[in-house]
């Protein structure tokens, strides 16, 4: 009996004791980047006081676990601290013994050393930037910061490339709220909005393909700070001030600026609409743009448009910043929104309305050289240009681990209407107008079942490009009028089998083309042609492409092999009807090996039968401008193409050093030339029927490093183009070359705390060679840009800029010019900034270089705006 009773007594206590018992389980990760933390020291403590009760540190993935011999109460508090990271407690309560906890990262002061976050970090195929370790104070835009990142590179277009691949996707929290329109969040998105930046380097999109389709494409995730998430934020800014115009006093108000930016971004839905309008030269037009689409190449391509038949437009500036020529009125109105339906699936919307006038002046001289003379054509240019444009795209998308929906509809709707007088060789005026209609609709379906997927894609829109030109001279007026339109089709199925580590797919399409031309010009003499073009054309291109892709042991290997069938009808065509079908073949095959987890080659080549260029079908003439008249060619016989390249690609991230190189040789057979005649007043555009070829050459590279000690970056880049070609002038032959070669550099840094600097510098040389005549032409040009921001105060900031060009106006002749600008900022504790600012100190008034394109150099000289002192304040909320 009395080892009975102690044996009920033991178990007794055991049963109290494990009922007592509990364990406390959780995970710990980053606020910004969602990643887990290791090392976070995780304390039980009384409420009020220090002492430690228990104490555990979080694995590798952030998770971690204490286990407690009694269930916890309110006296009681969860301590979870880490270098670099703000303390966090949370009150332990008898119903709670899983917990989820986010850490934000804040400098932690010990003695004279503060320790922060590190700038990069590495997890796997994602890289992490710290944007409040790349920024200065005086960074507005998440565009200012990206630009001092290693291994980012942002164009004036606001196309991102990382380490010399342009992204496939852009996400906001996880979310593609922009459909490749990301510049909209880069420009108006304030840097102290965001904690961090994903850069995902090998991006699937579609979740179903991850293990069965090798993406070497990135892509971008910006991670909000949590202060800036579920609610109101935004930027307002607003302007004005002088410009002194030539023969003008200065000291009149007559330029202003003004920007509003309103965005939320939320778990279920996100929001972000813009508003610009400016008339000091600022280009905010472009921030609608697709910056990357994914309408294929070739005959796998989505897309469709039609030619600009009629274009007069002013000329376009290189090297110099469009900001110092500009003379407009714009506004751009975008509103960008999305809602989260369900579990991987959104709705999306962007509508951008752009209303740009511009008035523009410049100078030209060019030379076409041919065989036996140089034809000399000199323009004094002055246009107005408006632009009316709405964009608007509606998608829905289901982005599931076994099943992908997409489907978007898109309409984009411009005006462009431009007059333009020319003075010099050919005086005249023009007046054109060039509107574009344009409505689609693009379906993608994707199911998966084990090791098997199913495809569905169908695109379909229709355009319509109604134009009209009328010029103006002494002895006459000519008029053009064209109108294109033009049905396209495309769709197409495929299988796939994913048999680790091959996939293997069989894709078959049809596209279909129903296109129409009318065109009546008038004013020219009738020997120059036929006045007179209409055309009714239809096709239906067939075709299978078997693919295959390989990918193991860091190889990855596509192989593809598109083989089309296209039967072409003419109904109408110089009043005849002709019909014919077409065969091609054109293999592709890339090969890619990391040789190590930090460096990967590609080489990749293919050989194509090009697509018959249909839209050349036609055979009157076309006056494109006052001077460029323009004939097509019906011809059904296929181009052959073929090239090869090779890519490398070098990275260490948390060492900040990136660098890639490639190399591209492309070679073109066609039974065809192109011919330009030059016939009194007039220049005759056309093909002749003879064969020729050309050849293109590209290399180049880029390296970049970080600079830690001095917070900075600096990078070297190198791009050569070469191109020899064929061209027939005046019923002669003239074979020529062109060689391109560009050097890049920069260098930033912030040394102290109150001081950093950015300085660019661009070189290039053209040399053209016409090989018949031994005679050869080049031109240099070289560009510099010097910033200087200090910051003598905590709020007042200074900005000194300087830019320095040496031209090439004329063999062996430069023109050197030298622009500078300076601001200084107040910042008040609410958010408000108080600027002044002063543009084109030395009020310069000239801009010049020279360029080289087909047989041609063009010497150029722009009018630049004047001083401009501009008074503005800029909040963020």
């Amino acid at each position: 009996m009395k080892q009975l009773f102690l044996y009920l007594w033991f178990i007794c206590m055991s049963t109290l004791t494990y009922a007592q018992q509990v364990t406390l389980s959780g995970k710990v990760e980053d606020a910004y980047t969602g990643n887990g933390l290791q090392g976070v020291m995780v304390t039980i403590r009384p409420a009020a006081g220090n002492r430690i009760l228990k104490f555990t540190k979080t694995q590798a993935d952030g998770s971690f676990l204490l286990s407690l011999n009694a269930i916890p109460d309110g006296r009681n508090v969860l301590h979870f601290s880490m270098m670099g990271y703000a303390v966090k407690t949370i009150p332990l309560s008898k119903d709670t013994t899983v917990y989820h906890v986010l850490l934000t990262e804040q400098a932690t002061k010990l003695k004279d050393v503060v320790v922060k976050a590190p700038s990069i970090r590495q997890r796997g195929d994602t890289i992490s930037y710290n944007v409040a370790s790349f920024a200065d104070a005086n960074d507005k835009s998440l565009a200012d910061v990206l630009k001092k990142m290693p291994g980012m590179e942002v164009s004036d277009k606001g196309e991102i490339k990382y380490n010399g691949k342009a992204i496939n996707k852009f996400y906001i929290e996880g979310h593609d709220m922009l459909g490749g329109r990301y510049s909209i969040a880069t420009n108006n998105i304030h840097q102290k909005d965001v904690g961090s930046v994903e850069v995902m380097t090998n991006h699937q999109p579609i979740k179903a393909l991850e293990d069965m389709s090798f993406s070497q494409d990135p892509a971008i995730n910006i991670k909000l700070k949590e202060s800036a998430k579920s609610r109101l934020v935004g930027t307002l800014k607003a302007g004005g001030g002088m410009e002194q115009k030539k023969g003008e006093k200065f000291g009149k108000l007559n330029v202003w600026e003004g920007e509003m930016s309103l965005m939320r971004f939320a778990k279920k839905a996100q929001s972000l609409n813009t508003f610009k309008s400016n008339n000091i030269g600022t280009d905010v037009t472009g921030e609608g743009n697709l910056l990357f689409s994914d309408d294929g190449t070739g005959v796998m391509r989505n897309s469709y448009n039609l030619k600009d038949y009629v274009n007069v437009t002013p000329d376009q500036l290189t090297d110099i910043s469009d900001t110092r020529v500009r003379k407009n009125q714009t506004h751009v109105f975008t509103t960008n929104n999305l809602w989260v339906l369900g579990k991987n699936m959104d709705l999306s919307s962007q509508i951008v309305y752009t209303h740009d006038r511009l008035l523009s002046s410049s100078f030209s001289n060019t030379q076409y050289f041919l065989n036996d003379s140089t034809i000399y054509d000199v323009e004094d240019e002055q246009a107005k240009q408006k632009q009316n444009r709405l964009v608007a795209d509606f998608t829905l998308t289901s982005n599931g681990e076994k099943a992908y929906v997409a489907n978007q509809l898109s309409a984009d709707l411009s005006w462009n209407d431009v007059m333009m007088d020319i003075a010099g060789s050919y005086p005249n005026h023009q007046q054109v107008k060039m509107p574009k209609y344009k409505v689609s609709d693009k379906l993608e379906l994707l199911h998966r079942s084990g090791k098997r997927t199913y495809t569905f894609n169908t695109y379909n829109a229709y355009m319509v490009n109604p134009h009209s030109l009328s010029v103006d001279n002494s002895q006459q007026t000519a008029y053009q009028s064209v109108r294109s339109a033009a049905f396209f089709s495309h769709t197409n199925t495929s299988l796939g089998f994913f048999l680790k580590p091959f996939t293997v797919m069989m894709k078959v399409g049809l596209q279909v083309l129903s296109r129409t031309l009318k065109s009546h010009l008038e004013g020219v003499p009738d020997s120059l042609g036929n006045m007179r073009n209409q055309l009714n054309m239809t096709f239906f291109r067939a075709y299978a492409s078997p693919e295959a892709e390989y990918n193991q042991g860091g190889w990855h290997i596509r192989f593809q092999m598109p083989i089309t069938f296209t039967p072409y009808y003419n109904d109408k065509l110089m009043g005849a009807k002709e019909n014919t079908s077409k065969t091609q073949v054109a293999p592709q095959l890339s090969v890619s090996y990391f040789l190590t987890a930090r460096l990967q080659a590609t080489l990749s080549g293919g050989i194509a039968q090009r697509e018959v260029d249909e839209q050349n079908f036609y055979q009157g003439l076309l006056m494109r401008d006052y001077r460029n008249l323009y004939t097509g060619f019906v011809d059904y016989t296929a181009d052959r193409s073929k090239h090869v390249s090779f890519n490398i690609n070098y990275k260490r991230p948390l060492a900040t050093i990136f660098a890639n190189a490639y190399i591209r040789k492309s070679w073109s057979d066609s039974h065809l030339t192109v011919a330009r005649d030059f016939v009194g007043d007039y220049i005759i555009n056309s093909y002749f029927s003879n064969s020729s070829s050309s050849e293109n050459l590209m290399a180049g590279g880029k390296v970049s490093k970080g600079l830690g000690f001095m917070h900075g970056l600096v990078s070297v880049g190198f791009d050569y183009l070469r191109f020899d070609g064929f061209l027939r002038q005046n019923d002669s032959p003239s074979a020529y070359s062109s060689d391109n070669y560009m050097l890049s550099a920069k260098w930033s840094g912030r040394p102290v705390d109150w001081f950093n600097f950015t300085y660019e510098l661009n070189w290039d040389k053209d040399k053209m060679v016409l090989k018949n005549l031994g005679f050869d032409s080049s031109s240099t040009n070289l560009a510099q840009n010097l910033t200087f921001n200090f910051q003598p105060l905590k709020s007042w900031f200074i900005k000194l800029h300087g830019e320095h060009y040496r031209n090439q106006i004329a063999d062996h002749q430069h023109k050197n010019l030298t622009l500078a600008d300076a601001s200084t900022s107040y910042g008040f504790r609410n958010g408000m900034e108080l600027s002044l600012t002063a543009l084109n100190l030395f009020n310069q008034r000239t801009y010049g270089y020279t360029v080289y394109s087909g047989l041609t150099r063009t010497s150029k000289e722009y009018q630049l705006r004047g001083r401009t002192i501009l008074m503005s304040m800029f909040f963020h909320f």
